[in-house]
C-alpha cells in the first residue's frame, strides 16, 4: 500500500507528459468548468418558465383544442421526453455551446445543422420577445394602465436588465433566474391548490378526461402549443462547456426539468379548464382569464401577487432564453457561418459580449415595435409564440433525426435510442406541418409568415457563407492541458 501510495503521489507531483493535448480549446473564451448542477438546473428551469407557462398556456390550449386541452398538455410532455432522451445521446458524449446546432452537425452534416441553428435562433429569440411582451401585459394588468406606453417601457427596461445581467456572467444570470422562478412557482402552485380544493368533489371536469368533441387538427395544434410550455429545457446543454461535470449533470437536467414542468402544467390545465367552465369565462374576450377564476373562487386578492409572479417568471424566461441564444450565435461565429467577431468573449467576464450586443437590441425592439404599432397585446404575443414554436419544433425534429446517423458513425448504434429518436422526429415533423397549416388559416398567420421568412433568410446567409470557403460546422469543446494530468507539464517542458 505504501509503495502504491508513494507511486501515486509521485505521479501526481511529477506526471508523465501527455502528447496530443492542446493548451486551448475552440471555446476557451468561455469560463470553462465553472458551473455546478444547481446552475445548470437554474438555466433549464428558467428557460421553461413553469410558472408563466402554467398561468398562460391552459387558456391557449382550450382555445386551440377545446375539450381536448388536457390531452393536448399530456401529449406535449409525452413528446418532450423522447426529445430529451434523443438529445442526451449527444450530451453524454460531447460539450458545446452550440447544443442542438452542433449535435445535428455530427449526424446530418452542415446544411441540416444550420437549419437546426436557425430554428434555435428563432425559438430562443422569439420566446424571449414573447416573454418581454408578456411582462408588459402583466404589469399593465397590475397597474390597471391603459394604452401601450407602460408595456413598451417595461419591454425596454427588462431588455436592458437582461443584457446587463448576461454580460456580468452566466452564473449570476442562472442563479437570479432560479430565485425569481422559485418564488413565482410557489405563488402559482398556491393558486392551483386553491382552485383544486374549491372545485369540490369533481376537481376535474369529466369532459376533459373523455372529450365528447375532439378535433385531430385542434389536438395537434394544442400539443405544439403545449410543447412551448416545455421548450428551453435543452438550453442547459448550451452551458455544457461551462459545467464542471457536464456528462453527468446536463443529461439529468434535461430529463427532470421537463418532467417537473409537465406535472405543473398538466395540473394547472386540468383545474383551470374545469374552472373556466364553472365560471363561464369567455377566453376569446377576456385578456386575464386567471383573474376571473380567482374572483370566482373568492381569492381575488391573489391576482396582484400572481401578476407579479408571472411577470417575474417571464423575466427569468427571457433571461435564460437569451443566454442560450447568444451561445448559439457564438458557436456559429466560431464555425465561420456568422462573422468571426460574434465569437469573441469579454476579457474580464468571459461572456459572449459581441453576440449579446448584436442580439439583445433586436430581441428588445421587436416586441416594443409590435406594441407601438397598435397591435393588441394578445395578438402580439400570439404571433411571437407561433414563430418560437415553429423554430423549436424544427430544431427538435432535426436533432432527433440526427441520432441514428451519429450513433452509427461513432460505432455505438443501439436499437432502443434510435427507435425513440426516429419516432420522435417523425411525430414532430408531422405536428409542425399541421401546426403551421392550422395557424396559416387563423388570426396569427403573420407568425407563420415570419417563421418561413426567417428560415429562408437563414438559408441565404448559409449559402453565402459556403461561397466564402469551406465551413467546419460542428465545433465543440475539447480537453486542454489544464484538464489533463500531465498536460500542463508537457506544455511547460515544450516551452523550455
Amino acid at each position: 500500500m505504501s509503495s502504491r501510495g508513494s507511486a501515486l503521489d509521485q505521479a501526481i507531483a511529477d506526471p508523465p507528459p501527455v502528447s496530443g493535448v492542446r493548451d486551448t480549446s475552440p471555446m476557451s473564451g468561455l469560463h470553462r468548468r465553472s458551473l455546478g448542477f444547481p446552475d445548470l438546473l437554474a438555466q433549464s428551469v428558467s428557460a421553461v418558465a413553469p410558472c408563466a407557462a402554467a398561468a398562460t398556456v391552459p387558456a391557449m390550449l382550450v382555445t386551440a383544442s377545446g375539450d381536448g386541452a388536457l390531452w393536448a398538455a399530456v401529449l406535449g410532455i409525452g413528446m418532450a421526453l423522447p426529445v430529451a432522451a434523443a438529445i442526451n445521446q449527444f450530451t453524454k458524449r460531447m460539450t458545446t455551446a452550440g447544443s442542438l446546432y452542433t449535435f445535428t452537425a455530427k449526424g446530418l452534416g452542415p446544411t441540416a445543422a444550420f437549419l437546426c441553428g436557425v430554428g434555435m435562433i428563432l425559438g430562443y429569440a422569439f420566446i424571449a420577445m414573447y416573454s418581454l411582451a408578456n411582462i408588459g401585459l402583466q404589469v399593465s394588468n397590475l397597474l390597471g394602465a391603459q394604452g401601450v406606453l407602460i408595456p413598451i417601457l417595461c419591454v425596454l427596461c427588462c431588455g436592458v436588465m437582461c443584457a446587463t445581467v448576461m454580460l456580468r456572467g452566466v452564473r449570476v444570470s442562472a442563479r437570479l433566474s432560479l430565485l425569481v422562478e422559485s418564488v413565482a412557482v410557489a405563488v402559482l402552485a398556491g393558486l392551483v391548490i386553491v382552485l383544486f380544493l374549491g372545485q369540490g368533489h369533481r376537481p376535474i371536469a369529466r369532459e376533459l378526461i373523455a372529450p365528447p368533441h375532439l378535433s385531430f387538427a385542434g389536438l395537434v395544434t394544442g400539443a405544439v402549443i403545449a410543447i412551448t410550455a416545455f421548450v428551453g429545457f435543452e438550453s442547459a446543454a448550451s452551458l455544457s462547456v461551462e459545467a464542471r461535470r457536464p456528462f453527468a449533470a446536463v443529461p439529468r437536467v434535461l430529463i427532470w426539468s421537463p418532467i417537473a414542468a409537465g406535472v405543473l402544467v398538466v395540473a394547472a390545465t386540468s383545474v383551470q379548464t374545469t374552472g373556466f367552465r364553472a365560471a363561464g369565462v369567455a377566453l376569446d374576450q377576456d385578456s386575464a382569464p386567471v383573474h376571473q377564476l380567482s374572483s370566482f373562487y373568492g381569492v381575488g386578492w391573489i391576482s396582484p401577487i400572481l401578476d407579479c409572479g408571472v411577470a417575474a417568471s417571464f423575466f427569468a424566461c427571457a433571461l435564460a432564453s437569451a443566454t442560450a441564444l447568444v451561445r448559439v450565435l457564438l458557436s456559429m461565429g466560431i464555425d465561420g457561418v456568422l462573422p468571426h467577431s460574434v465569437s469573441r468573449t469579454h476579457p474580464v467576464h468571459r461572456t459572449p459580449h459581441i453576440a449579446i450586443g448584436v442580439s439583445m437590441p433586436v430581441v428588445t425592439v421587436v416586441p416594443a415595435l409590435l406594441l407601438a404599432a397598435g397591435i393588441t397585446n394578445r395578438q402580439a404575443v400570439g404571433i411571437l409564440l407561433v414563430v418560437s414554436a415553429g423554430g423549436y419544433v424544427l430544431a427538435y425534429t432535426l436533432v432527433c433525426a440526427a441520432v441514428p446517423f451519429f450513433l452509427r458513425r461513432i460505432g455505438e448504434f443501439m436499437v432502443g435510442p434510435v427507435l425513440v429518436a426516429t419516432v420522435a422526429a417523425l411525430a414532430l415533423a408531422g405536428c409542425l406541418v399541421v401546426f403551421l397549416g392550422t395557424e396559416w388559416r387563423g388570426p396569427r398567420a403573420a407568425g407563420v409568415v415570419l417563421f418561413l421568412l426567417g428560415v429562408a433568410v437563414g438559408l441565404m446567409v448559409f449559402r453565402r457563407a459556403r461561397r466564402r470557403g469551406a465551413l467546419l460546422v460542428g465545433t465543440h469543446d475539447i480537453p486542454i492541458g489544464a484538464d489533463v494530468l500531465g498536460g500542463s507539464a508537457r506544455e511547460e517542458r515544450d516551452a523550455a
